[in-house]
């Protein structure tokens, strides 16, 4: 068990409980469930792993291993799972090489009946292709030509009809004067209006807004005011000006503030989870995902 392997070798080293709970940050009643296996008394699946981990890496012990050996005890199924599905693909790898095999005994014996295709269909082309024996030729019967005279006077009789269109020049140059007048007048409108609209831009408007967050007044803490947001569940303890003000585990999402006149201090056991804003200042994550880190804010150095 992995609390027998932590245990084991804590007492190897000579350490006690506290020694551990100094080291890690991780309190000393989760230290002994963990060594029991008494799991249930934890905050949850999440924070264990990560206080196994860290007794782990304090002790200097593999750490991943353990982690693996607390899934493997607390779910027995995905263990007992995994043998037969890596039994599966070991069973299932010689057949790849078997169907590479047929596939190119395939291609061979495709590529082996092309010729044999191509000179059956050679053949019938040859035979087909034999030139039959010429017939007589045959005499187009001669039309006698039209005298010429007839010709002469077919095209004499022809009528000629012709159709004159002569445009009115007067009529041309006054649509162009219209045009040329309509024109002067569009330029002359989009000329006015867009001296209109430039004289009418207001000025920049930076200053002003620069003047505006002068003239606010920002605001004044007379304490330390905390405020955490979590991205993921996180168990937290909160202690203002040494009170206990708050245990328990947030979820996705939420958001808590907290007060104190000297000091705030806040234990989470998902430091990657949870990002602080102490008196209107971003400082961020508290630490990675699934460490446990302490925090102490104050009022006059956050």
């Amino acid at each position: 068990m992995v609390g027998d392997k932590l245990r084991a070798e804590r007492e190897k080293q000579n350490l006690t409980v506290k020694d551990i709970e100094k080291g890690t940050s991780i309190r000393a009643l989760y230290i002994e469930c963990i060594e029991k296996g008494d799991y249930e008394q934890l905050p949850g699946e999440v924070y264990t792993k990560g206080f196994i981990r860290n007794y782990a890496n304090y002790l200097k012990l593999n750490a991943t291993e353990l982690v693996h050996e607390f899934v493997a005890e607390r779910h027995p199924e995905k263990a007992a799972a995994a043998p037969v599905a890596q039994a599966a693909k070991v069973k299932a790898a010689p057949a790849a090489p078997q169907k590479e095999q047929a596939s190119k005994a395939r291609e061979t014996a495709a590529a082996a009946a092309q010729p044999a295709a191509a000179e059956e269909k050679k053949a019938p082309a040859e035979t087909k292709a034999a030139p039959a024996p010429a017939a007589a030729p045959r005499k187009a019967p001669q039309r006698p030509a039209a005298p010429a005279r007839q010709e002469h006077k077919a095209r004499k009789a022809a009528p000629v009809q012709r159709s004159f269109s002569a445009p009115s020049s007067d009529s041309n140059r006054g649509k162009f004067i219209i045009l040329a007048v309509v024109l002067v007048v569009v330029v002359g409108v989009a000329a006015y209006l867009l001296g209109s609209s430039s004289s009418e831009t207001p000025a920049p408007a930076p200053q002003q807004a620069q003047q505006q967050q002068a003239a606010e007044p920002q605001k004044t803490y007379d304490g330390v005011e905390v405020t955490g947001k979590f991205s993921d569940d996180c168990w937290v303890e909160v202690k203002a000006d040494g009170k206990v003000v708050y245990e328990g585990t947030l979820k996705k999402g939420d958001s808590m503030d907290w007060k104190g006149q000297e000091n705030v201090t806040v234990r989470a056991g998902n430091a990657g989870a949870v990002e602080f804003t102490v008196n209107g200042k971003e400082l961020g994550k508290a630490g990675k995902e699934g460490q446990v880190a302490n925090k102490t804010f104050t009022k006059d150095a956050n």
